[in-house]
């Protein structure tokens, strides 16, 4: 445990167990009430400053975080936590409560499991900062005591796509199956989204995607290691999933262009894809649509 766990819980053992002197900041002769405590409930957003008989975590930066929240019980504590919970960029919510008296209280720790992780700071009703807060530190909640958690994360948007790819009546027959393909998807939209529409007819059956929900660089499975392959999904408009991806391997693109097609989870060619037979795939590097 951290310094500033034993810090706290030596201030803690004089001040709550004993409850002959206060704590740093406190008054005097602090109230065993806690009607912080009694007005909120796990889980609802309250406000950032630090209130006997709540844990609060607050949020900062551009992600939702989302955190694992234990407690220990001090004497005869009925304390009680929000595990796990997600919180909101700009919020703060309560995830621990405790109404204990003197000697009663929870032990409470918080580990976040978020990307993006900047910086993590802690302020109590009896400090108003904790030095040297760490994730992972315990902290004491009970009538005298309350503290909120701020987490800081941040990540990175990634970068837009611009390209885009054009394919014409790619036919292929294999494993019994006969496939055409045609249409063109990347490039952003006019208001946001991705440019793409494309046809694609297994033995006399066509499945219309007129609108994709992603377009982008293949990082893993069928395609992935060929440079400039492309993978686009959506729902076609007789309610089938389809996933293609496509690999413009130079001309002629018969014998040399690759597919991979996944309809409602069904690889109609295999894990790996395959060449087409007619036809012609070709990868454009230039933005499509605005920027």
């Amino acid at each position: 445990m951290a310094t500033v766990s034993s810090l706290r819980l030596a201030r803690f053992a004089v001040a709550g167990l004993v409850g002959l002197t206060a704590c740093a900041g406190e008054s005097p002769s602090p109230t065993a009430l806690a009607p912080s405590a009694a007005r909120f409930a796990l889980g609802d957003v309250v406000g950032g400053a630090p209130e006997v008989g709540l844990i609060k975590v607050c949020k900062q930066g551009n992600v939702s975080g989302t955190f694992n929240v234990n407690r220990t019980s001090i004497g005869n504590s009925t304390g009680t936590v929000l595990s796990p919970t997600t919180v909101e960029p700009g919020t703060c919510e309560v995830v621990a409560i405790d109404n204990g008296g003197i000697g009663d209280a929870s032990s409470v720790t918080i580990d976040e499991t978020s990307l993006g992780f900047v910086s993590v700071s802690a302020s109590c009703v009896d400090d108003a900062v904790v030095d040297n807060y760490a994730e992972g530190d315990a902290l004491q909640v009970n009538s005298f005591h309350g503290c909120t958690v701020t987490y800081v994360n941040h990540v990175e948007p990634p970068e837009a796509v611009c390209d885009f790819v054009t394919f014409g009546r790619l036919v292929i027959e294999e494993g019994g199956y006969k496939v055409v393909i045609s249409g063109n998807a990347g490039g952003n939209q006019p208001g946001g989204g991705t440019l793409a529409e494309f046809h694609v007819d297994v033995n006399g059956t066509d499945n219309h995607v007129a609108n994709v929900d992603s377009y982008g660089p293949i990082t893993s499975g069928a395609l992935s290691t060929d440079v400039n392959s492309r993978v686009t999904a959506g729902t076609a408009k007789n309610g089938k999933a389809v996933e293609l991806r496509v690999y413009d391997a130079g001309e002629p693109g018969a014998g040399n262009d690759k597919v991979y097609l996944n309809i409602e989870g069904t690889e109609i060619f295999g894990a790996d894809g395959t060449t087409i037979d007619q036809g012609n795939i070709q990868y454009h590097s230039t933005c499509r649509g605005p920027k």
